[in-house]
């Protein structure tokens, strides 16, 4: 069974909008290092996504490359939902 890790304060705006298909998420460049780095099947951490109007989304990361999350969306009673990129 994985393992789940966490960075405290961690906090990156998207680099790209989303839909709820999506299970890659793009944070802003350089952004991603704040984050921690699963080992794929052994540890993940959860993410949550919020707009300015107040709505969220938890997911679960299992892998992160650079500043690309692969996720899965949907998690702790939430559902997942498109997040537009805000410019």
């Amino acid at each position: 069974m994985a393992d789940l890790i966490f960075t405290n304060n961690a906090s990156a705006l998207l680099a790209t909008s989303i839909v709820p298909a999506d299970t890659t998420i793009e944070v802003e460049t350089g952004f991603g290092t704040r984050f921690p780095q699963p080992s794929v099947g052994n540890t993940w951490f959860y993410i949550s996504l919020e707009d300015d109007s107040g709505n969220f989304e938890v997911c679960r990361c299992t892998d992160r490359v650079g500043d690309l999350l692969t996720v899965v969306r949907g998690q702790d009673n939430t559902t997942a939902q498109s997040f537009t990129l805000s410019v």
